[in-house]
């Protein structure tokens, strides 16, 4: 009996493997076949498609604006001022300590040294900052020399500073992050066992090895955290920004950067949808509950979510925080390497489908969580890797499809003439919503380095232009690979993006 459930169960995971992938391609070639024999049909679902699409970017446009401005409210407010004035309670501000995990591999030095940076300018009073770098034994000789060279400048600022080498080949470990980051994790609370501190005090951060802070961080974050009811059962989510190295970036490079800003500038929003991404920060109660990060798996960003929500029966949630914190864009020693990079990038991201089939089998196990509460999160998680996958090529390529394979008849009719002028009336409306991109890109940028003229403002308002070309290529294409090799029951393997500065930003 064992054994049949055992076949079933992954019969079952293999099932939700393959599907998001067959919805991906059934869908793009069912409208590749069916332009040749039913074209009028496919007209007009295009031309629906391109309305469905224009009104979604109003949609986002409009949550765009909303997110810009509670950032550009929140960011003119002395955080540090307002914890002081909180009226005391059980657990008061300077109870909260702050565990920060920065898991690296081949970073460099100028990378690193950034990110400790912009926390020894915390508001937040380094006494009650915990830092661990945690690098990979495999790194070798150079790992050691960076471990060094950040110890000696910055091993006594913080209450704690650790630096820690995992070691290679643990078992069910496999050469990605998470697998870094619990080792790292769990050296510091031994290295802090002795100073008593509550685990209900203590706020983990996880951070991409090129996150760059600004000095109120811990302030806000401590102080959202606080004014909260369900404190524990909540992770904590700022805005990346991909801005490190923006003027240094070629142009497809800082469309994808701001596009992905944008997305989780417009899921902050809407937090019923909002998921753990990148960096963020999450109680060391309820890290160790879910049992840490999952050491074998790509996505621990999402998946640390999705863990935790099945392990308090759908009473867990993403708090957004509306703070920025900066990133790096894609950018490599050559145009060619740097164009690689991203689409590894861009794939590595779309990975995150490999969640679907986990919360699909968590969900039928927990029959704890109300059905209204699971089917909004497999819809939008399908969904949206399916979007992902598909709209762009929609949009940008099978649309036209029509009007090169329709029959003589076809041809002869009102929609054949009138598809193409339709479809690119609609679009041309879609486009200008990409003003509002233009306009955030340069109020979201870092002062502009002096070698650059303002000739580099202008390629910065252009560069949407190239958004539909851009969006299949190192969009789509990255997510329909993810999800192709999620069908074959490929893996991927954790590629660590090169990051490359000629200057680097610090967040303020």
């Amino acid at each position: 009996m064992i054994a049949i459930e055992f076949d079933i169960v992954s019969l079952r995971r293999r099932l939700w493997q393959i599907l998001p992938g067959a919805l991906s391609w059934g869908t793009l070639i069912s409208l590749t076949l069916l332009s040749f024999f039913v074209p009028y049909w496919i007209a007009i679902f295009v031309i629906a498609y391109d309305v469905y699409v224009l009104v979604r970017i109003v949609y986002m446009s409009t949550h765009l604006i909303y997110a810009y401005r509670q950032l550009k409210a929140h960011r003119t407010i002395n955080w540090m001022e307002k914890l002081q004035q909180l009226p005391k309670a059980e657990m008061g501000w300077d109870d909260i300590h702050h565990y920060i995990v920065v898991p690296t591999y081949n970073e460099s030095l100028e990378v690193l040294h950034s990110t400790l940076s912009s926390l020894k300018a915390s508001t937040f009073p380094a006494e009650n900052l915990h830092v661990v770098v945690g690098f990979e034994e495999r790194a070798g000789t150079d790992a050691q020399e960076r471990a060094q060279a950040l110890t000696m400048e910055f091993g006594s600022y913080f209450r704690t500073f650790l630096t820690t080498f995992h070691p290679d080949g643990l078992p069910n470990e496999k050469r990605v992050k998470s697998a870094n980051a619990c080792w790292a994790i769990k050296k510091l609370e031994e290295k802090t066992k002795d100073l008593n501190i509550p685990v209900p005090h203590v706020l983990v951060s996880n951070l991409d090895s090129d996150t760059v802070l600004p000095s109120q961080y811990f302030a806000y974050l401590t102080h959202v955290f606080l004014e909260q009811e369900d404190k524990y059962q909540a992770s904590y989510q700022p805005i990346p920004v991909y801005n490190n190295n923006l003027w240094d970036a070629p142009s497809f490079s800082r469309v994808i950067a701001m596009g992905s800003t944008f997305w989780q500038m417009i899921e902050s929003t809407r937090p019923e949808r909002l998921v753990t991404f990148s960096s963020h920060s999450m109680t060391l109660l309820a890290l160790q509950e879910v049992g840490y990060w999952q050491r074998d798996i790509i996505s621990e960003d999402s998946r640390i979510f999705w863990q935790a929500l099945l392990h308090y029966a759908g009473n867990y949630r993403a708090q957004p925080l509306y703070i920025t914190v900066s990133m790096d864009a894609a950018l490599a020693d050559s145009w060619w390497k740097t164009l690689k990079n991203q689409y590894r990038q861009k794939r590595r991201w779309a990975w995150g489908i490999e969640n679907f089939p986990y919360i699909m089998e968590g969900f039928l196990r927990n029959r704890e969580i109300p059905f209204d509460r699971k089917f909004p999160y497999l819809f939008r998680t399908l969904e949206g890797h399916f979007s992902w996958a598909t709209a762009p090529i929609i949009v940008a390529g099978l649309g036209w499809l029509p009007i090169i394979f329709g029959s003589p008849e076809f041809h002869a009719t009102f929609l054949s003439y009138s598809l193409p002028f339709v479809a690119r009336t609609l679009m041309s409306i879609a486009m200008s919503g990409l003003v509002i991109s233009a306009a955030l890109t340069l109020l979201l940028s870092p002062p502009r380095p002096a070698h650059y003229t303002w000739w580099r403002h202008i390629q910065f308002v252009l560069q949407w232009i190239l958004v539909p070309i851009i969006s299949m290529i190192l969009s789509a294409f990255p997510a329909l690979d993810a999800e192709t090799r999620l069908l074959l029951g490929r893996d991927l393997h954790f590629n660590v993006m090169q990051k490359s500065r000629k200057k680097v930003h610090v967040a303020t």
